[in-house]
């Protein structure tokens, strides 16, 4: 979860009295205010189909309607952020001005000045680093597709870093390709966590590590893409991959909840009847080589990667081994842009309270803010082979 370091912002986002904005800044333009009246981010996702998974990699994805530009947008890169309009201050302050270098000031048109004093508290959430990969122009209005880096990683993978490399080598490899920044922190890996993001610790009080996360790839089969490359080395974190609000390339598992949701601001979501539970996990190693921990009895992951190993899958067990959510289907009505995928947000029903792994994260905006929070999950009863 994004925290805003203007506490007046933080007020306003959870206040029922707001407006919205949205900005878009390239190398050599600035977009702001009027200038664009809806936009949609959606495909903001850590599952790439109707059940929790391990190892998925998604991208994400902004439509936006901008009017008034002459401008060519394709393949240009963008920052888009958002921010509240405070209709207190009709000028500009000088605070307004400093996230801004005198290149940037340049660029601004005497109106696009003019409207940063509406900024409140001068802050704006960065929400994303896209590409436009599509552009598509009527009239006066032109009607852009953003997609970030991991769009284009559906190519085949070719490796230039020598084989046997190390797993981060093959991610900062990929990522490297892709243009993204590797944002994943090697150095306390090893340490494990619970589910809570608590540190767990053997019987003689000492920290529990995971010396297999070092792991090494010998090779990489013909026709691998860059997404399922990627997609192993997550899995074999037992975590998911992104791009995070600010261009980054990073892994996460579900952790502690980190908000609990106003009642006054959703919709009475939809939740599954029972709770879902992992009871087992299942890797498909090869044809011939299937790894198994736990039990059927209940929720079972079930992921191919052909680097697994027995003990590193030990490892992942105690990250996901017990996990315990909700199908969820919750509309948002004030959309809070500090969520992330991968948050974990509490509701708090007539009886009881719910804790909502945000698996999906679409956002409209049309000058008011609403999301489209899910919780994706199959039932016991609907997996096809449990074991």
């Amino acid at each position: 979860m994004y925290k805003v370091s203007d506490e007046a912002v933080s007020e306003r986002i959870e206040s029922y009295s707001r407006t919205w904005r949205i900005m878009l800044e390239t190398a050599d333009e600035v977009i702001m205010g009027d200038s664009i009246m809806n936009a949609s981010g959606a495909l903001q996702s850590t599952s790439l189909s109707d059940d929790i998974e391990l190892g998925a990699v998604c991208a994400g994805e902004w439509t936006v309607e901008i009017y008034g530009s002459d401008k060519k947008f394709l393949g240009k890169e963008f920052e888009l952020s958002l921010y509240l309009v405070d209709y207190e201050h009709g000028y500009t302050l000088y605070s307004d001005l400093t996230p801004y270098t005198l290149s940037e000031l340049g660029r601004l048109t005497v109106e696009q000045v003019g409207r940063l004093g509406e900024i409140l508290g001068a802050e704006r959430i960065p929400m994303a680093r896209l590409t436009c990969v599509r552009s598509k122009k009527s009239g006066a209005s032109t009607e852009l597709t953003l997609a970030d880096r991991l769009y284009f990683s559906d190519r085949e993978y070719t490796p230039t870093v020598r084989l046997p490399a190390s797993g981060k080598a093959i991610e900062d490899d990929i990522c490297s390709q892709l243009g993204l920044a590797n944002g994943n922190s090697y150095s306390s890996e090893p340490y494990l966590f619970d589910r809570q993001s608590r540190r767990l610790f053997d019987s003689n009080g000492l920290r529990l590590r995971a010396s297999s996360f070092d792991f090494t790839i010998k090779q990489v089969a013909k026709g691998t893409t860059m997404r399922q490359m990627l997609g192993y080395i997550a899995s074999m974190h037992g975590q998911f991959g992104f791009v995070d609000r600010f261009g980054r390339y990073v892994r996460k598992w579900y952790g502690a909840s980190v908000k609990t949701l106003d009642p006054n601001t959703i919709d009475l979501p939809t939740l599954s009847e029972q709770q879902n539970v992992i009871t087992g996990i299942v890797c498909t190693v090869s044809d011939s080589q299937v790894l198994t921990l736990g039990n059927g009895s209940g929720r079972v992951i079930e992921f191919e990667n052909p680097y697994m190993t027995r003990e590193l899958l030990a490892s992942i067990w105690f990250r996901v081994g017990g996990y315990a959510w909700y199908t969820t289907d919750l509309y948002h009505r004030l959309g809070d842009p500090r969520f992330d995928i991968g948050d974990v947000v509490t509701y708090e029903g007539s009886e009881q309270a719910y804790e909502i792994p945000i698996t999906g994260l679409d956002f409209s905006f049309d000058g008011g803010l609403s999301a489209t929070i899910t919780a994706v999950g199959i039932s016991v009863e609907e997996q096809i082979e449990p074991i």
